[in-house]
């Protein structure tokens, strides 16, 4: 009976350890979602919606905090803040993270993909593997490759053809191979940071621009640029990517949402690109007063460009790797 009574006690003691406050709950994270651009694009969609899943997925074990319109910084200070993890989630110009993931430098070449599809099947293919593999040597992990749109020029007057573009100053990425393409063109490629584009065309500092037409109308350039020439030279390839610091510090089940909720908000990015270009000339010209052109000699700018492939192709993976990326179906 003695040993009963004690048993009994004892038991008393330690229920409420096992069913009260001794059990331990169930740690949860918050991700700080970081992009350059404003609330109406693209990339602001897919982080509500990858928000949307993950947190879902989670049952509220992981909260997504989003900070777009450069809140974090530009898009290098973004990079930076991936691999010292003071950033945990963003995403970012192929052109961009060339400079710290030299691969990514193909990209850049001019008219290297014939329209979304080729994009895709290229971002889906074994080459992309490699990609994710050469990501993860920065302290980058992918969580999807996604797309900016197509990108064209827009300016404050009319460039119908190449000859209108001769001499003009055109504001491109900090990027080599978009500076060699423009001088090719014959304009002056001027390396502007995005923060400061729309001051530098509304000042004239700049003639004009090249771009994602996305952007083009997210940021308000058809003010100072009311001048739209297509000619999808780019077609954007954008790395969506955590912090490798911050994925190792998640648990295994969360990985594994993380990366569920990423490929949900990531194809459905690719998509709504894709839909969006499809309408987006017509909202230009009917909402916003854009003039478009459409260059008739369009294989006049692409014959320009075409000795960047030679000149390029030793720091871009040979031109074996150019022409296999170029066939792919």
């Amino acid at each position: 009976m003695r040993k009963f009574i004690v048993g009994l006690l004892l038991v008393l003691i330690l229920t409420p350890v096992v069913f009260g406050r001794g059990v331990p709950e169930e740690e949860t994270y918050t991700l700080s979602f970081g992009h350059v651009l404003e609330e109406d694009h693209a990339y602001h969609l897919m982080a509500l919606r990858f928000k949307e899943e993950l947190e879902s997925m989670s049952d509220g074990r992981v909260t997504v905090e989003i900070y777009p319109a450069r809140q974090l910084g530009d898009e290098r200070d973004l990079v930076e803040g991936l691999q010292l993890g003071t950033v945990d989630v963003s995403t970012i110009t192929s052109a961009l993270t060339a400079g710290f993931v030299p691969e990514f430098g193909v990209f850049s070449l001019p008219f290297l993909f014939r329209d979304f599809d080729h994009l895709f099947a290229v971002m889906d293919s074994p080459f992309g593997d490699d990609l994710e593999e050469a990501l993860a040597r920065e302290g980058l992990i992918k969580l999807g490759f996604v797309s900016g749109g197509s990108r064209s020029m827009y300016a404050s007057k009319p460039v119908e053809t190449l000859d209108d573009l001769q001499g003009m100053s055109i504001r491109t990425m900090e990027d080599p191979i978009y500076i060699d393409t423009w001088n090719a063109l014959g304009a002056l490629a001027t390396p502007i940071p995005w923060s400061d584009v729309y001051l530098s065309l509304d000042q004239g500092i700049v003639d004009g621009a090249e771009g994602a037409l996305i952007s083009y109308k997210s940021m308000g350039f058809y003010d100072p640029s009311p001048h739209v020439t297509v000619i999808n030279y780019i077609f954007s390839w954008h790395n969506f990517m955590m912090s490798a610091q911050t994925w190792n510090e998640l648990p295994a089940d969360i990985q594994e949402m993380v990366k569920d909720a990423a490929e949900i908000a990531g194809q459905w990015e690719r998509e709504y690109v894709k839909n969006l270009e499809l309408e987006l000339i017509d909202t230009l010209e009917r909402e916003h007063g854009v003039i478009v052109h459409y260059p008739e000699d369009i294989d006049r700018w692409r014959n320009s460009v075409r000795d960047i492939y030679e000149k390029r192709a030793a720091d871009l993976g040979g031109m074996e790797l150019i022409e296999t990326i170029i066939a792919t179906e």
